[in-house]
């Protein structure tokens, strides 16, 4: 039977219809690691955007263990696509909206840097638009990628004439441009191969950034990057390295060393029991150096004469005399790599930030101030608001560091077919298009 018409209910239910019909589309992130996969979902808000730190509301989380984490093994693609589609759904279900896309980060193997200079002659005397892009192109030819995928161009500074180096040189008069920049890389193949898990699992990529760069843009204060920062990413399957100086990102680097992977298998080996179940004694009382009562009995199963697992217990000194060695040996040769790209000493990094789930493990700040040989704190994300901080800890910096890109860099899907602009947002559209047509002309004419 046919309900009859009320203009109350129906215009109670427009009221409730029309701030959702106004929303923008769902900005989405999705981190993928070797221990587990993360989804965040979210829209900009007017009213947070105008507070000083700029916060972020998330609406949507989706998290996956990774099926590796359980054996050890790498995982294979349709594992991969089916821990990253159910992610995407259960942030899309969260946020009451579905995610079509994605910006994603890649913190595999191979991540790579390099300062590169290009140089151009100046046309009309001045450097324009143009002009600037035309450098940033040359130092792109200048350093060929053969086989890598471009992940990040960053411009460092720019000289007119061989001048001083200066950070914008629109409208300088001179003769020729040059830029120096740091251009991070990926290997092409592994990039296409997580291009591939997420279109497998119903998304398209937006676009790809480096873990280590993601995370510092999640954890890293402005003060921090004046002064020369390190981030290091302690992941389950590598570490990540991002060195930002004042001029910006000057080094990114993952160095493929097992990771908390390693750990795990090292942990299994000693106490004589199976990957999975060393993976849950390291989760529950791992740690290293003097974190704990090293005479402190846990529980740790074992392999017994039969192949099953069967009840035992071990000290707590076991387990950190396993971890801190191999640990130590992945710091080392984090601080290796840092050297030998010629960021050590006054010319380095003066602090670290530890992200990553393996930043959460008791000691490891500790450890890593003695062997990087600088002040070391724990990156957790500060601009995260809508799910509870616990969560937000370091091993979410890379995926809300890809959200925090995402709205700084917005994407023409942001504006909606159906938005309809008020008056002053048509007066402010007219005068940014007249300004940019101006613009235009002057550097082409």
């Amino acid at each position: 039977m046919a309900l009859a018409y009320d203009p109350v209910r129906e215009s109670a239910r427009t009221r409730e219809e029309a701030p959702r019909e106004a929303l923008a589309p769902l900005a989405a992130t999705l981190d993928v690691g070797v221990a587990k996969t993360v989804c965040l979902a979210a829209r900009r808000d007017p009213v947070l955007e105008m507070h000083p730190d700029r916060p972020m509301r998330v609406l949507g989380i989706g998290v996956q263990t990774a099926p590796a984490i359980a054996s050890g093994k790498p995982a294979d693609f349709d594992a991969c696509a089916r821990a990253i589609q159910v992610s995407i759904e259960e942030a899309a279900a969260m946020a009451g909206a579905p995610i079509r896309r994605v910006v994603a980060s890649y913190s595999g193997p191979g991540v790579a840097s390099r300062i590169s200079r290009g140089a151009v002659r100046l046309k009309s005397g001045a450097v324009t638009g143009r002009d600037i892009d035309s450098a940033i192109n040359a130092a792109l030819q200048a350093s060929p990628t053969p086989n890598l995928a471009i992940l990040h161009i960053e411009p460092l500074r720019y000289m007119v004439d061989d001048g001083e180096p200066i950070d914008d040189p629109y409208g300088l008069s001179g003769k020729m441009l040059a830029v120096e920049a740091c251009i991070v890389t990926a290997p092409a193949e592994a990039i296409n191969a997580l291009k591939s898990c997420v279109r497998a699992a119903g998304a398209d990529v937006e676009e790809i950034v480096a873990a280590p760069q993601a995370a510092a843009l999640a954890v890293m204060t402005a003060e921090e990057r004046e002064m020369g920062t390190l981030v290091v990413d302690l992941g389950a399957g590598s570490i990540g390295l991002a060195a930002y100086a004042a001029e910006g990102l000057v080094y990114a680097e993952t160095v493929a060393c097992g990771g908390g992977v390693r750990m795990t298998r090292d942990l299994a080996a000693k106490l004589q029991t199976t990957f999975a179940a060393a993976e849950r004694v390291k989760l529950h009382f791992g740690a290293v150096g003097n974190a704990c009562d090293p005479r402190e009995a846990v529980s740790a199963p074992k392999l017994g004469l039969d192949g099953r697992l069967e009840a035992a217990t071990t000290l707590r000194g076991v387990i950190v005399d396993t971890l801190t060695p191999r640990l130590t040996e992945m710091l080392l040769l984090a601080r290796q790599q840092l050297s030998r790209a010629g960021f050590s000493g006054v010319a380095g990094p003066q602090r670290a930030i530890l992200v990553g789930g393996g930043a959460q493990m008791p000691g490891v700040r500790e450890l890593a101030a003695e062997v990087l040989g600088m002040p070391v704190r724990l990156g957790r994300p500060h601009d995260l608001c809508g799910f509870d901080q616990y969560e937000a800890g370091p091993g979410y910096a890379a995926s809300a560091g890809l959200l925090r890109h995402r709205f700084d860099n917005p994407q023409l899907a942001d504006v909606e077919e159906h938005f309809a602009p008020s008056l002053s947002h048509v007066a402010s559209l007219m005068r940014d298009t007249m300004g940019k047509a101006w613009n235009w002309l002057r550097d082409n004419f």
